[in-house]
């Protein structure tokens, strides 16, 4: 297979949701908490707080995917209803910058126009007819003035938050680092805002009586690839070397782990193979795809099981 045609295909893995237990109880919880926001006429938001490469950003696109957006006749007009949108708090953030990126969301012909005020009145009337139920903010570390020896609450941004959703009615979710979730109780008024706190952690290996959370994940991504891309891994993707190998390249890093599942099927669709090899996994390894999350400095994917572990714990 040429290349081209190889890439598009595995690019398909792009385009699969591996969820766990956690991602299903953070989606659920956001979720929920727009659906008693609307019940309630009273904003109840959330926390999504995560390392970088655990899905964040997977789960949001899943929400945005579950409510697109859509057209509406009404009184004659047809207007756009946006359920829900997401943004990426600015840096530096100010109140202009992040009402910017709200009102670009809502497709406002020009979301910079205007003072403060002024922009602000045009949001919250645009989401009230966007049919705005929740806001999804990433990056929501960027409320903080960074210091080099103290981190301080952006508290005009943080103010002006507390009035867009108060005077609005809708959930806003924030989605960041675990580092930052605790500055949040410097702001009671805002904490109280955000009660409830979903985590995505790590993927684990578990022990050989109860096996963790990174087996169901790849047992997700085995059923996925073949069922899309007709192709087998061999041995299978759960077998307990490779899920040791793959964690060891990995640290249970989703990002990581995909990753590298995408780099071994390239290389197999390049040699014409319906079978997805430890070897493949091995060229992907070498490549460097993990190189941010190894736990040895050799390739896992030439080593059994004793060896591996002796590799891990010297990391080396």
């Amino acid at each position: 297979m040429n290349r081209l045609d190889a890439l598009e295909l595995s690019k398909k893995l792009n385009n699969m949701v591996i969820t766990s237990s956690e991602f299903t109880k953070a989606y659920d919880g956001i979720t929920s908490c727009a659906e008693q926001t609307k019940a309630y006429q009273k904003p109840i938001g959330s926390l999504l707080i995560a390392e970088g490469g655990l899905g964040k950003t997977t789960l949001s696109q899943a929400i945005l995917k579950k409510n697109p957006g859509y057209e509406k006749q009404e009184d004659g007009y047809t207007k756009r209803v946006v359920p829900v949108f997401y943004i990426q708090i600015p840096s530096p953030a100010t109140v202009k910058s992040v009402a910017g990126m709200m009102l670009k969301a809502l497709n406002d012909p020009a979301p910079l126009s205007g003072t403060t005020a002024q922009m602000t009145e045009r949001l919250c009337y645009l989401l009230k007819l966007c049919e705005t139920e929740l806001i999804l903010m990433d990056e929501f570390h960027h409320l903080f003035d960074m210091q080099k020896v103290s981190r301080k609450m952006n508290i005009d941004v943080c103010n002006w938050i507390k009035t867009v959703t108060d005077s609005t009615n809708i959930s806003s979710c924030l989605i960041g680092l675990p580092e930052f979730a605790p500055l949040l109780q410097i702001d009671s008024q805002l904490a109280r805002r955000f009660p409830l706190t979903f985590k995505l952690s790590r993927l684990n290996i578990g022990s050989t009586q109860s096996p963790g959370t990174l087996y169901g994940f790849l047992s997700q991504v085995e059923q996925n690839i073949e069922k899309r891309l007709t192709l087998k891994f061999l041995p299978r993707l759960i077998n307990p070397l490779f899920v040791l190998q793959i964690y060891a390249s990995t640290k249970g890093y989703h990002h990581y782990i995909i990753s590298l599942i995408r780099e071994a099927l390239l290389f197999a669709l390049l040699a014409d193979s319906d079978v997805i090899t430890q070897q493949h996994f091995s060229l992907a390894w070498d490549k460097g795809i993990t190189s941010y999350t190894n736990m040895t400095t050799q390739n896992p994917f030439h080593m059994d099981t004793s060896k591996l572990v002796q590799r891990m714990k010297g990391n080396h």
